[in-house]
């Protein structure tokens, strides 16, 4: 909600800009003209502020500064143009529009400039082509570079004709000029029709290819991917395996969280990180990969796992590419590939596709806070194994996904689910029936419900204290449990779960004479916890 400043006319230049720091407040109309005034005698950081407040009126305050300009001589004319432009793109308004396009031939440098810059956010083929026009009479260098970097943004084929024309020893103007054609040509190249097409085979199959995944859930991955694949874990939630089928049948691993292609990478340390990059991307590799799977032109855009955006490295980077690979276009924004580039003892690239629809679970159209991620339910999944005759019950139930992904692993007898929270209840049928799987599930607590005769096995992720229960209390909880689930499971049946107190519920475990077959520490994505696999003896 709006409200006006302080009825005080003359105020300090602190107080103006406490008063542009707070969004909801305005000028009052008598504040208008004297504020105008100001703004063309104040110091910059001033004027800013001035600038900000006087743009919240929009179409009052664009006519007090129009008409200050009829008087007004340089540097003043520099600053009122720049706020007729901020308020232009606030409004889309087409007469202000026109005025800037008249002041691409005002007499002072700043004018001209400001009324390029205020253009180059407001598209249309007018502005276009006053910008193309206002190029080839322009002496100024500084403007020069503003309308390059204007015409990168709204320009269409015209302005990606000249920018090609330009030649110039000034770096500066050099580098934005490049900057501009790379992002004018991926936006006149986007609205072709691109698209991954999972169906197509691998070229050079048997390929490499990196799955990644939570750390600690490595072997896991490889025994779903089996001998065939030829898995091998390679670093810390990184496994290799060969490939030969379509693209989208690497979603057959549930337990990785997404694939990769390695691409070759200059293993000679004196080689600049640029140029490995840029020699990566080029590759016959890489082209032959997105080529073979992008159904249009192939895009990537660059990721760097380390972190930031390095934008000037990104550019040389894309640039370079392009003047090598003219049908690989880079495209932050709308793009199927990622190249992820790794930085440790050597360079790694992946490409990684974007573009391509994951099928493994569509079934979660609702969510529970602190619920599993798919991929856990289905490396717990997995660790329980599947039995024909099996009786599962999650006492934690939360949104379901354990029971779905054990669905999924193979045949079972029932599947039952229990949660305190009756939300979580409705959101899991509502995912059990997205999936297509029966369940019976129930409001009640874990420490009280009968799942019924012939339980063999107990599935679930229970709550590891840092969202739903105080970490005070996840102690007293699980040992409870694991001494009810000592009395209901049947003689050889399984307890699979994820500890976030790994040495208490083992020899908890261990207490109640449970056999620990498997532990195994994962990261939950900023804790770890361990995946455990307890079980019943048979009887003799």
């Amino acid at each position: 909600m709006r409200r006006l400043m302080a009825p005080r006319r003359e105020r300090s230049d602190d107080e103006l800009k406490a008063d542009a720091r707070q969004r909801g407040v305005q000028p009052a109309r008598a504040d208008v003209a004297p504020l105008v005034a100001r703004l063309q005698t104040c110091d910059e950081d001033v004027a800013d502020a001035i600038e900000r407040l006087l743009a919240r009126l929009g179409a009052e305050a664009a006519r007090a500064a129009r008409e200050a300009l009829v008087e007004a001589r340089a540097p003043q004319r520099g600053r009122l143009v720049r706020l007729v432009g901020r308020i232009a793109q606030e409004t889309s308004d087409a007469e202000l529009r026109a005025f800037l396009v008249a002041a691409l031939d005002d007499a002072e440098d700043k004018a001209r400039r400001n009324a390029v810059i205020a253009l180059g956010k407001l598209p249309s083929p007018e502005v276009e082509q006053a910008l193309i026009a206002a190029w080839a009479r322009e002496g100024s260098l500084p403007i020069r570079r503003s309308i390059a970097a204007s015409l990168g943004k709204i320009g269409g084929p015209d302005s990606l004709a000249l920018l090609r024309t330009i030649a110039t020893e000034d770096p500066e103007l050099a580098r934005i000029a490049g900057e501009a054609k790379l992002k004018l040509g991926r936006t006149l190249a986007r609205p072709e029709t691109a698209r991954l097409d999972g169906g197509a085979p691998i070229p050079d199959a048997p390929a490499e290819v990196w799955l990644r995944c939570r750390q600690g859930l490595e072997q896991l991955v490889c025994d779903e991917l089996g001998a065939g694949a030829r898995p091998r874990i390679v670093g810390p939630g990184l496994v290799e395996a060969r490939a030969s089928g379509p693209l989208a049948d690497l979603y057959r691993s549930r337990i990785a969280l997404r694939f990769g292609f390695p691409l070759p990478v200059p293993v000679d340390k004196r080689v600049a990180l640029e140029a490995a990059v840029v020699a990566a991307l080029a590759s016959p590799r890489a082209l032959a990969i997105m080529k073979a799977f992008t159904a249009g032109t192939p895009r990537y855009r660059l990721e760097w796992a380390s972190g930031g955006h390095r934008r000037g490295l990104t550019f040389r980077v894309a640039q370079a590419v392009a003047a090598r690979r003219p049908e690989l276009v880079n495209d932050p924004t709308a793009s199927d590939w990622e190249a992820v580039v790794t930085e440790g003892e050597r360079v790694t690239v992946e490409l990684w596709p974007r573009g391509l629809d994951d099928p493994r679970f569509t079934y979660r159209v609702e969510q529970v806070p602190a619920s599993s991620h798919p991929t856990l339910a289905a490396a717990l999944a997995r660790l329980g194994g599947a039995r024909a005759d099996d009786v599962v019950w999650d006492p934690f139930v939360g949104s379901g996904t354990e029971l779905i992904e054990r669905a999924r692993l193979g045949p079972y007898r029932r599947l039952v689910g229990t949660d305190r929270d009756a939300r979580a209840i409705e959101r899991a049928k509502k995912n059990l029936a997205a999936a297509g799987v029966a369940a019976e599930l129930a409001v009640d607590d874990a420490e009280a419900h009968d799942p019924g005769e012939g339980l063999t096995l107990i599935l679930t992720n229970p709550p590891m204290g840092r969202r739903v229960l105080d970490k005070t209390q996840t102690g007293g909880l699980l040992h409870d449990f694991i001494r009810r689930a000592a009395r209901l499971l049947a003689p050889g049946g399984r307890l699979v779960w994820i500890s976030p107190r790994a040495a208490d519920t083992a020899a908890q475990a261990e207490a109640e004479r449970l056999r620990l077959t498997y532990r195994q520490r994962v990261d939950m994505g900023g804790f770890w916890a361990e995946l455990q696999a307890f079980e019943r003896p048979r009887r003799r």
